[in-house]
């Protein structure tokens, strides 16, 4: 069988561990949702073994909940409250030596095209991006802290983390099983945004495949693919997936 996956990693552009323990914390699409990514943020705090890698998936903000600040009630308060302490907290693990990978999600390409290259487009094609914006803009004309912080965040997101030991590839949506390899895929954006041509495929893959990006009612488990965003915006819950080597658990945090 080809494999989908190139052994040429480019190092600019992904992650690839080779010494690992198999033992993972995976968060999905938090979308804004500060009432849950509080309780997130306490299970990794409190909850979790400082061995244990973190991985986020992407998409942290848009449609997020609304909320007040410096007097004045937002529609997207809660993207910016979530990123905040993302920040926050990306620190605090650094600082312990906590292994922690923020991947990139296709709405960070939209903060990317705004805030870095200066291409307002997807502020006017997308009512939830706009909001989100609009919150941030405004809390940024008060707090001159949070924008050099926020760019330096996205600018060091990952596109993928691949452990190759234990065979398992974590991306925010998933790879083209006919695309070639991921370092391409990266490139061309399949793996920000692709849905049905990997979620619906029967070509056995060389890696466990960990995703977001699509919601499920409930996570999405085959033999090769778990896909774990609830939908967040809509169930005011996460699925977070532990892996320990070669068994996963599932664990609902509700806000």
């Amino acid at each position: 069988m080809r494999n989908i996956f190139s052994f040429e990693f480019t190092k600019s552009l992904g992650i690839k561990e080779d010494n690992t323990n198999g033992k993972y914390l995976v968060i999905p699409d938090l979308h804004g949702r500060y009432s849950v990514y509080k309780n997130i943020e306490y299970f990794i705090k409190k909850k979790i073994e400082d061995d244990r890698h973190i991985i986020f998936l992407g998409d942290y903000m848009d449609r997020g909940e609304s909320g007040r600040i410096f007097r004045r009630e937002l529609e997207d308060v809660g993207s910016y409250f979530v990123m905040r302490d993302l920040i926050k907290l990306k620190k605090y693990l650094l600082k312990r030596g906590r292994r922690v990978t923020f991947l990139k999600g296709n709405h960070e390409i939209f903060f990317e095209d705004y805030y870095i290259k200066g291409d307002h487009t997807p502020y006017y094609e997308f009512d939830f991006f706009k909001r989100s914006v609009d919150a941030i803009n405004f809390i940024c004309k008060r707090n001159r802290f949070f924008m050099p912080s926020f760019i330096e965040f996205l600018k060091d997101l990952k596109p993928y983390y691949l452990d190759k030991k234990y065979k398992y590839l974590f991306v925010h949506a998933g790879i083209d099983p006919e695309g070639g390899n991921i370092d391409k895929q990266t490139k061309e954006g399949v793996i920000y945004w692709i849905r049905s041509r990997f979620i619906d495929s029967d070509k056995k893959l060389n890696y466990t495949v960990v995703f977001g990006h699509t919601p499920f009612s409930k996570p999405f488990i085959t033999r090769d693919k778990i896909g774990i965003d609830s939908g967040i915006y809509r169930r005011e819950f996460a699925n977070l997936l532990i892996i320990n080597q070669d068994s996963v658990e599932i664990k609902r945090i509700d806000k």
